[in-house]
């Protein structure tokens, strides 16, 4: 089972160096202290790029000197911890092979990765989760459900889904999962779009793989998807990289001295089409490392929101025991030195909203047609998938759509009126309409709006809408 996460992952390895350095060190005469203790003193003590000393730690405890530290990047791994956060890594995990999500109704599979145990029993995409071996399903907390139906591999878990207005129980055999972290679509108009999920150990072989596919259909232009995307490995940012530059520095490191060791791109390419990444204000680590060095090179545009700003650099070293210990060593700046760590990387285009930030990609490449059909858990974008939503719901009989991507589907430019207390659309005819905060019309949620799409589209003719009932369609044309 693999739960969207958008929480940041650090990396292993580090992010300046290509492999772990295996720390062998002489046993202390302080027989009361063992040995991982002394280990964690003299690497934080040496390598930590806060500059704190040995003497400063000294008679702390592993968890005492890591939480002085404030560095929530620098972690002490026990041996099953070290094990688990390796499985990451490596993006694998022992399960059934979908991914889950939740709505008002529960949890629910929003994707079935081939060949896996799920697609095996039949396991279909919007199955609802009811019960898990004969015990009924949280329908509030997914990290429950998921935890229930992960185990080890080989072993047997029944599960009941909600299909439709029908119950169904399968047998599922649990088995090792490699999560795929990297998809890859194709528009019209020879657009070619991939979203890396994390930059694991072998996404850079999967992104050369699915790049190569794009540019045999005729690539003219590329969207690279990072957002939400927490790291990982830094060589596999270099070698994605690659693709793009075919020298130079990807990355400035600063340790506690300020010696800067810069990472380096030797021996790429360059792709010569136009690029543009899509990241918000979850990309983070060697998310931002690509798309600042990408950015840096004008080899690509940003579309988004400011990054996460994890812009520092870990090592990881083995300890006694099986132990291991994560330690933040450096810090990182773009190619031209822009200061990463707590700032993230500002996008060229600014954009909020997934499905808006999407469409201005889209319209950037020259498309400006776009239809999205609507379903309860998902959309497609001039037929293509991309597992999320356009943000919309039906209230009181009404369809309300995000009215970040309404604008977005016509070009129009969007503001908030805080005086009238409207959301003001202005589109390129030089039509404004100011949509009220009104159950009918308009409704806030978390700060985000989203407008009655039948007044929408009476006021601003680029836009089509086309009811449905439990999917709605929407063609949008931008300009004129």
């Amino acid at each position: 089972m693999k739960v969207n996460r958008m929480s940041t992952k650090a990396m292993k390895a580090t992010l300046a160096l290509a492999t772990a350095l295996v720390v062998a060190m002489p046993v202390s005469a302080m027989a009361q202290e063992d040995l991982a203790t002394q280990q964690v003193r003299e690497i934080i003590g040496k390598l930590h790029v806060s500059g704190v000393t040995e003497a400063a730690l000294a008679n702390q405890s592993i968890q005492q000197m890591i939480a002085g530290l404030k560095d929530p990047y620098t972690v002490f791994f026990s041996q099953e911890q070290y094990g688990q956060f390796s499985s990451s890594l490596e993006n694998n995990y022992v399960g059934m092979g979908a991914r889950i999500g939740i709505d008002d109704q529960g949890v629910y599979l929003g994707e079935i990765f081939a060949g896996s145990p799920a697609e095996a029993a039949g396991l279909k995409q919007d199955d609802y989760v009811r019960a898990i071996d004969g015990v009924p399903a949280s329908k509030t907390n997914v990290d429950d459900v998921r935890n229930k139906i992960i185990g080890v591999a080989g072993s047997k878990v029944k599960i009941t889904v909600l299909r439709g207005d029908k119950e169904l129980t399968v047998e599922v055999t649990r088995a090792g999962v490699n999560v795929p972290e990297t998809y890859s679509h194709s528009f019209a108009n020879g657009v070619g779009y991939i979203q890396i999920t994390e930059f694991s150990s072998d996404a850079d072989e999967d992104f050369d793989t699915q790049l190569k596919a794009l540019q045999a259909k005729g690539l003219k232009s590329l969207i690279l998807d990072v957002r939400n995307n927490p790291g990982g490995l830094v060589d596999t940012a270099q070698n994605i990289a690659k693709h793009f530059v075919k020298d130079g520095v990807l990355i400035h490191t600063r340790d506690r001295n300020g010696v800067d060791e810069p990472v380096m791109i030797s021996g790429g390419t360059t792709l010569n089409v136009p690029v543009y990444i899509l990241a918000n204000e979850n990309s983070a680590s060697a998310s931002e490392v690509l798309s600042g060095a990408l950015q840096d090179y004008q080899v690509a545009k940003v579309i988004g929101m400011q990054t996460f700003g994890k812009g520092s650099v870990q090592q990881l070293f083995n300890l006694d025991n099986n132990n291991a210990l994560k330690v933040t060593i450096q810090e990182y700046l773009t190619p031209l030195k822009r200061k990463v760590n707590k700032v993230g990387i500002t996008p060229d285009i600014k954009v909020d909203g997934a499905a808006a930030q999407l469409i201005t990609a889209l319209h950037e490449t020259g498309i400006a047609d776009i239809d999205v059909e609507i379903s309860k858990h998902g959309a497609t974008f001039n037929g293509v998938d991309l597992g999320y939503g356009f943000g919309s719901f039906r209230q009181d009989g009404k369809w309300f759509a995000s009215t970040r991507g309404l604008a977005a589907l016509i070009g129009a430019n969007i503001t908030w009126n805080e005086a009238n207390h409207t959301v003001d659309i202005s589109d390129a005819k030089g039509n404004t309409h100011a949509f009220p905060v009104q159950d009918d019309q308009l409704i806030l949620e978390d700060g985000t709006s989203y407008v009655n799409v039948d007044l929408f589209d009476n006021y601003f003719s680029q836009l089509k809408v086309t009811d449905h009932g439990e999917t709605l369609s929407i063609q949008g044309t931008k300009g004129n």
